[in-house]
């Protein structure tokens, strides 16, 4: 039987958006805390199991019924500051798919703009991940709950705000 190898994931965007707590999250590991400033200044790589996706998930695959025989996936964590645009590009040369990390914040800013042109040029598919949105003012935290339920549960004016940010803004 032939093995399948593990797809290739890169993390791009701007400085300090968030790419590397995202990858921390899923890894369960804090290598943000060790960074200058909490800013990731290097390329690096994990690999996930598909069971620690099944968990990290939480059961959105069953619910779905989504049926993955991957290994696991090969996560690329590239560094968002100007000054490290070739690692960019060979992240985004080798990825199979990108995530594309946008600060609902600040939207998109220059290596964002940047990431998606080496995207574009290597026909890398790549999602949108628009992350800090606990950040925007009046956000009320919530404890484990999926995306969809902390967004119901926010007040008219912080749904209003996402709203936005995501289609005024980003989109």
């Amino acid at each position: 039987m032939k093995s399948i190898r593990s797809p290739t994931c890169v993390f791009v965007g701007h400085v300090d958006h968030g790419k590397s707590s995202i990858l921390d999250r899923i890894r369960e590991t804090s290598i943000v805390k060790g960074e200058a400033g909490g800013i990731t200044q290097k390329i690096s790589c994990s690999k996930v199991s598909l069971d620690e996706i099944k968990k990290i998930t939480g059961g959105i695959m069953n619910k779905l019924k989504f049926d993955i025989t991957l290994p696991g996936i090969l996560f690329i964590d590239t560094p968002g500051h100007a000054s490290f645009t070739s690692l960019r590009k060979r992240g985004g040369n080798i990825a199979d798919i990108a995530v594309l990390v946008v600060d609902i914040r600040e939207g998109f800013k220059p290596q964002t703009i940047e990431a998606i042109e080496i995207l574009k040029h290597y026909k890398t598919p790549f999602i949108v991940a628009l992350n800090k949105i606990d950040l925007l003012s009046g956000w009320k935290g919530t404890i484990n709950k999926s995306l969809i339920e902390s967004i119901n549960s926010q007040g008219e004016f912080v749904k209003n705000l996402l709203d936005q940010r995501l289609y005024e803004e980003i989109i």
